[in-house]
């Protein structure tokens, strides 16, 4: 019985303390500050990790992605923030950068990089191959076509 009351009473000092809270956005002020309300009143809060290239662009899409939702804000050592939207978690710092209106200044905001390679095997190309149309093909895939057969001319019909 004691760990259980333990349990609650840590469990409930832990959840007191988390600096990672949901917000309401009211507005956008520029590409990196928002104006978001807290406990009632207006704070404004500013993006880290960027450094904006394009802050029109910045201030549209935050604009449009973020005003009147709600976000969870985490705290950088630097003194901004990483800011999620809520519910489907998007990660709006990297968001900025991946569409081009921010640069990275953090390595954890730089998008991963990935390459896709598809390996199609390798080509065996002979060397004794005769030199003629239908054993090198015509570059299109498939063998060229053959000529069509002659046909018997048809005999006009005298009029009677």
């Amino acid at each position: 019985m004691t760990y259980r009351i333990f349990f609650f009473v840590f469990s409930f000092f832990f959840v007191s303390h988390v600096h990672a809270a949901l917000v309401r956005v009211m507005d956008v002020v520029d590409g990196r500050t928002l104006v978001i309300e807290r406990r009632g009143a207006a704070e404004t809060v500013q993006l880290a990790g960027i450094a904006l290239t394009d802050d029109n662009g910045a201030r549209t899409m935050m604009k449009w992605t973020l005003v009147s939702t709600w976000v969870m804000l985490e705290v950088q050592p630097d003194g901004g923030y990483f800011v999620y939207r809520s519910p489907d978690a998007l990660f709006v710092n990297r968001e900025l950068v991946q569409r081009g209106f921010a640069r990275a200044t953090l390595p954890t905001i730089e998008p991963a990089q990935h390459v896709i390679v598809t390996y199609l095997g390798t080509m065996n190309v002979s060397t004794n191959a005769p030199n003629t149309r239908a054993a090198r093909g015509n570059g299109s895939g498939s063998t060229p076509p053959r000529p069509a057969k002659p046909t018997r001319p048809h005999r006009a019909r005298a009029a009677r």
